[in-house]
């Protein structure tokens, strides 16, 4: 009965059955003499007696005395398995140290030890149904033999401890338990120290392993850890740093730096900075840093972590892309400035050029001298739209093209780009479909350079169409609220592997074959106008089946709908007084929607007169003839800019007092501020704020009033 128990019960079980055997023999000597009164047998039945009762005694009220005694060598096993466990590195080994003392303690059959999530770190004898059910949950009360289950569920802070009884072990209870716990205590601090030494064993090797210098350091800056990419960073090896102020990696001139680092670390900031630090050789190099506080459980800054990374290859090239940069901007700078005095110089011969051809063209010509004197004229003629092209090119490169960028009527300047190109298309036999009403939107942009745009691509379609070829010109909406407004032809098409020249200055796919005049500058020129915009211009073709070029810009509510939209938004204001004089009003504006909303806003204010010119020199003479009360100006125009028109209205005595009110899309505060310095009398922008409008006709009508 004692075999496979704890020693303490062994010994119990080994007292008990000596008592028993002693009284078996006293009954049996009463059984077989019980006449004999030999004094002898009497006194050895007294004596059997009385031991037999003592063993009786002494396993069943053991004194405290012979329990220790029994205790040791459970005590024993449970130093040596504290003392295995110094040295276990993975769980299997705790497992294994502690396991057969537990068994060995209680007496049992068998035990495991599990993890949180009931995986088997170890075992030890017979552990029947553990693989299928590792917690024996799933068998209670489903029949399953009691024999077959754990008789004890040990829970650790980290995981179980489970043992199989043999059928003695229900005798021994409370003591059995509490060495149980005793052990499960020691498994819980073996693990966690596992976990803690695997965890800071990871957390050490990723420190080793990062290519950034990461030191720790007390809050007095002495350094405390040192790992191998500092010894490469810093060319010093951790025995020459580890116990060195951090200030030796700190040139003299920033030694400030430290303190100031170490003094907000401490107040818990975690700082970012690039500096500079000091290698092995004396030598400086850039280092971009973080440092971070290191805090206790409690949450006290104990020290700082600084993780530094050399940055002087970065910082090197980040200096020599700057100054690549630089000199590639005054080359290009220099480029655009070239190009741009070329063009002008060229202008000086060629205005002689075309101006001497024309007189010539007035003479009385024989047709030879007619047909060479044409040339001149197509060639000059050529040449000045080419320098013109590259002046435009040259703007946009150096970010001086000036645009006014204000809602356009698509349908305008399609219908008034198809009316120029119809006669070049009736002369190459090719048929121009007139654009259908879907182009009845306004875009964002500048008119003269989409018209331009248009120009170039209905131009483009026709030259190199075939004969009997069509070319469609369509509108329609593209993604992001734009508006596309596209050019298809059934010329030739274009190969795939030559889409990708079509936008390079001076590049003429095929110019050999189709004989068509031409520099290659056009699409560059269309492209980098539409991006200028803030729009795109694309194309699609295939071989034989014609081309599809195309520009987006961003759809754009009309000045008209816009100015109705608001004065409907607006609450009924009280009625302002009518000026009792006329005013004449003339608006020199190249935009027929904006013509248009003005015309509509002046409809209504009784007793003005509006006059419209959509060309500068029209307007200076309309300005010169009516004499008007205020002159509204735009100041990107066809033939002569806006500033131009103003200032030859202040050169001419019979215009110089009359009000000029700029109204632009181009509201840059410098060029407000100086048409303001040069007398304007106010600078409106575009869209328009149609009460603003009015309120300066009003004003400009009181002044204008006779006084008497």
């Amino acid at each position: 009965a004692g075999r496979g128990q704890p020693t303490a019960a062994r010994r119990r079980m080994r007292g008990l059955s000596t008592g028993a055997a002693g009284l078996s023999l006293v009954i049996l000597f009463a059984g077989v003499a019980p006449a004999a009164s030999s004094w002898l047998v009497t006194l050895a039945t007294d004596v059997l007696t009385m031991a037999s009762a003592l063993m009786f005694y002494l396993a069943f009220a053991p004194p405290a005395v012979l329990r220790n005694a029994w205790r040791q060598p459970e005590q024993a096993r449970l130093r040596s398995a504290m003392s295995e466990l110094k040295t276990v590195t993975q769980p299997a080994e705790v497992a294994a140290s502690l396991l057969p003392h537990v068994v060995g303690m209680v007496g049992g059959r068998g035990a495991a030890l599990l993890d949180g999530s009931g995986t088997i770190l170890g075992t030890y004898g017979q552990t029947p149904g553990l693989d299928n059910d590792p917690l024996g949950e799933a068998t209670q009360g489903q029949g399953k033999p009691a024999e077959d289950q754990p008789s004890v569920r040990l829970p650790l802070s980290s995981g179980w401890m489970l043992l199989w009884g043999s059928p003695y072990t229900p005798v021994f209870g409370r003591q059995e338990l509490e060495l149980m716990q005793a052990v499960g205590s020691l498994a819980d601090l073996a693990l966690e120290r596992l976990r803690v030494a695997n965890r800071d064993a990871e957390l050490a090797a990723v420190v080793d392993a990062s290519g950034d210098a990461i030191v720790s350091t007390g809050l007095d800056g002495t350094i405390r850890s040192w790992n191998p990419a500092a010894t490469t960073t810093y060319g010093r090896p951790a025995d020459q740093a580890v116990g060195q102020p951090f200030s030796t990696v700190v040139p003299a001139d920033r030694a400030g730096q430290v303190d100031e680092l170490l003094r907000r670390v401490a107040q818990g900031e975690r700082v970012s900075m690039e500096t500079k630090h000091l290698g092995g050789d004396g030598q400086t190099f850039s280092v971009s840093l973080t440092a971070a506080p290191l805090r206790s459980a409690a949450g006290t800054v104990l020290g700082m972590s600084v993780v530094a990374r050399d940055v002087t290859e970065r910082k090197r090239a980040e200096r020599a892309l700057r100054e690549a940069k630089e000199e590639a901007d005054r080359a290009n700078t220099a480029k655009s400035e070239y190009l741009s005095r070329m063009s002008h110089e060229l202008r000086t011969p060629l205005n002689a050029i075309l101006g001497f051809a024309q007189l010539l063209e007035l003479e009385e010509l024989g047709d030879e001298q007619r047909e060479n004197l044409h040339f001149i004229l197509n060639a000059a003629r050529h040449l000045l739209a080419l320098i013109n092209e590259v002046l435009d090119i040259a703007a946009i490169e150096a970010g001086r093209l000036p645009l006014s960028l204000e809602p356009v009527a698509v349908a305008d300047v399609v219908a008034e780009t198809v009316s120029l190109i119809r006669p070049l298309a009736d002369q190459h036999e090719v048929l121009l479909v007139s654009p259908p009403v879907s182009c009845q939107v306004h875009v964002m942009g500048d008119r003269q350079r989409l018209k331009q745009i248009l120009l170039n691509l209905l131009s483009n379609a026709v030259k190199y169409n075939r004969q009997g070829g069509r070319v469609e010109l369509v509108c329609g909406a593209a993604d992001g609220n734009r508006m596309r407004v596209a050019v298809r032809d059934t010329g030739p098409g274009i190969p795939p592997d030559a889409l990708g020249q079509l936008f390079v200055p001076f590049e003429r796919l095929g110019s050999e074959q189709t004989g068509v005049e031409g520099a290659g500058l056009g699409l560059p020129l269309s492209k980098r106008l539409a991006e200028a915009m803030g729009g795109t211009l694309e194309v699609s073709s295939r071989a034989g089946q014609g081309s599809t070029f195309w520009v987006e810009l961003p759809q754009a509510e009309g000045p008209v709908q816009r100015a109705e939209r608001q004065q409907e938004l607006e609450a009924p204001a009280e009625a302002e007084p009518e000026p009792e004089a006329a005013l004449t009003v003339l608006y020199i504006e190249d935009n027929l929607s904006n013509l248009q909303l003005v015309e509509r806003v002046l409809s209504r204010r009784p007793g003005v007169r509006l006059i419209s010119a959509m060309r500068p020199q029209l307007g200076l003479e309309l300005a010169a003839e009516h004499d008007p009360d205020l002159i509204l100006l735009d100041l990107h125009l066809p033939d002569m800019p806006g500033q131009e028109v103003f200032r030859r209205l202040q050169a001419e005595p019979r215009t110089a007092n009359v009000p000029v009110v700029v109204l632009s899309a181009d509201a840059r505060p410098t060029l407000i501020k100086e048409l303001l310095s040069q007398g304007i009398r106010a600078f409106l922008t575009k869209p328009l704020d149609v009460k603003e409008l009015l309120e300066l006709l009003n004003t400009i009508a009181t002044e204008r009033a006779p006084t008497g």
